[in-house]
């Protein structure tokens, strides 16, 4: 009932679609909500019909017709467990994303083109977004952004800075802008006046049900009318039979009620004839109650759905005396009688409806198929393979990071492009600040999105992004590595190697330590990170670990000595081993000697050198420019005092491990001992950093060629109470020069 009691209200309305599900629903109350996402008019019938025609239909096949919600404003779906789940529960969430494409805008330059976003995202509201965090710095690399859409649909471009990266930019905007949504469904309805979440499956055959009933109750109403109308045109049949008779009685009638009454009398007192199939028929008639006539044996009565019962009624005298004159002619007592035929077939295939629950959803499937012809489309939203949660790795950019650690633990990462090309000799600049009692240690370059396995002299190693190391300031000195990882006591950081992919079982790592001691491990030993780290090599005594690299098992093994000795051998001489174990003697010190460098090289010359029908020491007589490049690999030599040479490693002989080697630098007190020395190239780029701070770039073509047993020239011009800590190289090709 109504408010005031007076009218029924209908609980539903009867739709020939789901509606719930094709246009969605959104709303809450007291300790209860729904948010049904709309779905596609076209699956959602295909749906039905296939539950109609077999109910047990599973999960799995419809969700072949439904993959999922289709939104009026398109973009992206990215998963399907979240919409399988409220499919088969009621309840689950999946990420909705923008659809957004690169465009090439010319001189360097991309845009992010946006033509299609979350459903129910504002557009003013999310460019309004964009504009803040560009504003606010917190989102940097976009110089424009602006409004294109017109009649042919949307586009938002967002303009990008000479040389951004546009993907990172767009990770960017999916983290920190309505791009990205979560829609979370809960299939919430009213089901027998009680709440209830439901799955697909039944809130479509809840649907059918609804159908079923809606066709019985219409059926049974037209049916009603129909029987109603036959009766009607029964009593024109009779009176149209009997015309004469029937003119005859109302000219003789003083009124139309007298009329009425001699009709009704008239006809219940005599026999009837009446005319079917082209044939009369005389049926007698025998008086009753004064208002009704019976007879035996009236089949046109009978399909009415009125028994046996004959003549005229009162409503079939009404219809005859609203009459009008023009259709007593030939064509119109035709089309009454075609109108009797049509109208008791209709009666005959609603009474087929109403006995055959068969022929019932046979209706409700034609019913649907003609929304689909008429109303179904394409659908807009795409379903795509799961994103992953966007973290912190996929909004930074991987830009090679230069990293620095100080004497008392300081680290921090900065971008390797903040120091500018200088010629040798120059006065470098400030790279880190140190307090006065600390000095700068360590240095080396990796890019931000690998990990730092963080090898200590004592032997332990540690897990890190480099993105997640303190970015600052190249006059700053960083953050305490103990505020980073939990360093065991007298515990410091000796080296950095950066990997991709820790689960890489044909990498393997390769250290050495101060006495002269190595061993290799796969890099697989290195996969599981653990908050207080892992032993990566035992060591003997006061043993320090110096040095570690990553390697693919092949390479050649190169060792320098503070003293300036220097080995070299294959990598292969040494077995893979455990990670507790201690390792095997690599080379042969003096009593005050001791490793400083430790590297791995890449070519075996005497394979290569045979392969080209020559030797590693004639290499001024090979013809072929391009094969000599390829095995004369240089070795840069570091000493104390800011000298440096470089020597072609076909210079150094190559031994098995565990020997003594060769000279590899003459120290004297003008250049001092062997600080490092490092594998270069003629397009690489030497970093070079003090114990007071400063850092020089030198490209390493600058830097002389110069034999074994020489001092090298000046790199680095120092003060008198300064010298240099640490050298790294830097693998760059055309780098302009930064100002």
């Amino acid at each position: 009932p109504n408010f005031d009691q007076t009218r029924e209200e209908p609980v539903v309305l009867p739709s020939r679609i789901p509606n719930l599900l094709v246009n969605g629903a959104r709303g809450i109350a007291v300790g209860k909500a729904t948010n049904i996402p709309p779905h596609n008019l076209r699956e959602i019938v295909d749906a039905a019909i296939l539950l109609i025609e077999r109910p047990d239909a599973t999960l799995k096949e419809i969700m072949k017709i439904v993959p999922g919600p289709d939104f009026p404003t398109g973009a992206y779906i990215a998963g399907r467990e979240g919409i399988e789940a409220a499919y088969k529960t009621g309840r689950g969430s999946f990420t909705m994303r923008a659809k957004a494409a690169m465009e090439d805008s010319g001189k360097d330059r991309e845009s992010i083109v946006i033509t299609e976003i979350p459903y129910q995202v504002n557009k003013a509201r999310l460019i309004e977004r964009i504009a803040e965090l560009v504003q606010s710095k917190k989102l940097e690399g976009i110089s424009d952004v602006r409004d294109e859409s017109s009649r042919e649909g949307m586009r938002i471009v967002i303009e990008l800075k000479r040389g951004e990266e546009s993907q990172l930019i767009l990770n960017n905007l999916f983290k920190y802008t309505q791009m990205q949504e979560s829609f979370g469904m809960i299939l919430l309805s009213i089901v027998g006046g009680q709440p209830r979440e439901l799955g697909l499956i039944p809130m479509i055959k809840l649907f059918i049900e609804h159908r079923i009933d809606v066709i019985r109750r219409r059926t049974i109403f037209e049916l009603k009318r129909a029987e109603q109308r036959e009766h009607i045109l029964l009593g024109y049949q009779i009176a149209l039979d009997h015309l004469d008779n029937v003119i005859r009685i109302i000219r003789g009638s003083s009124s139309r009620v007298d009329a009425k009454e001699n009709l009704f009398k008239y006809f219940g007192e005599q026999d009837v004839t009446i005319t079917e199939n082209g044939k009369s028929r005389k049926i007698e008639g025998v008086k009753l109650d004064g208002r009704k006539y019976r007879a035996q044996g009236a089949p046109e009565i009978e399909a009415a759905g009125r028994g046996n019962a004959l003549g005229l009624s009162y409503a079939q005298i009404d219809a005859i005396l609203e009459l009008q004159l023009h259709r007593l002619t030939q064509l119109s007592i035709d089309e009454i009688l075609k109108e009797l035929k049509s109208i008791r077939e209709l009666i005959a295939e609603l009474r087929e409806i109403l006995a055959s629950d068969k022929k019932l959803r046979q209706v409700i499937t034609a019913e649907l198929r003609e929304v689909h012809k008429a109303y179904g489309d394409d659908r807009r939203t795409q379903i795509v393979d799961k994103v992953d949660e966007i973290k912190l790795e996929d909004l930074i950019a991987d830009t090679e990071m230069l990293i620095t650690v100080s004497h008392a633990g300081y680290i921090k990462r900065t971008a390797a492009d903040t120091y500018r090309h200088q010629s040798r000799g120059g006065k470098g600049r400030i790279g880190a600040k140190t307090k006065e009692e600390d000095f700068v240690e360590y240095l080396f370059i990796a890019s931000a999105h690998s990990y730092i396995l963080l090898f200590t002299s004592k032997g332990r190693v540690y897990w890190l992004k480099v993105y997640e190391l303190p970015e600052a300031a190249a006059a700053t000195r960083g953050k305490a590595i103990s505020s980073l990882v939990k360093f065991q006591e007298d515990e410091k950081l000796t080296a950095l190697v950066a990997a991709r992919n820790l689960e890489e079982a044909d990498k393997f790592v390769f250290m050495a330590t101060k006495s002269g001691t190595v061993k290799k491990s796969t890099l697989t030993e290195f996969s599981n990170p653990r908050s207080t780290g892992i032993i990566a090599i035992t060591l003997d005594g006061k043993d320090e670990l110096i040095g570690a690299k990553l390697t693919d098992g092949k390479k050649m093994i190169f060792l320098a000595s503070h003293e300036g000795q220097a080995i070299l051998f294959r990598e292969t001489e040494v077995r893979p081993m455990g990670r507790n174990a201690g390792g095997v003697n690599g080379m042969d010190l003096d009593k005050d000697d001791y490793v400083v460098s430790m590297d791995a090289v890449q070519p075996d010359f005497d394979i290569i050198a045979k392969e080209h029908k020559t030797s590693t020491q004639n290499l001024e007589e090979l013809e072929n420019e391009q094969i000599k490049d390829s095995l004369v690999t240089l070795m840069l030599t570091v000493a104390e005092k800011g000298f440096g040479k470089r020597t072609p490693l076909a210079e150094y002989r190559i031994t098995s491990r565990g020997g003594k080697g060769v000279v590899n630098m003459k120290t004297t007190d003008r250049n001092g001992y062997v600080v490092a020395t490092l594998q270069v190239t003629e397009e690489s780029d030497v970093m070079i950093i003090t114990h007071n701070g400063k850092v020089i770039r030198v490209h390493a073509s600058e830097i002389r060629e110069a034999g074994r047993s020489t001092q090298g020239v000046r790199l680095l011009r120092l003060d008198d109470d300064d010298s240099v800590a640490a050298a790294a190289v830097l693998q760059e090709e055309n780098e302009e020069e930064k100002k």
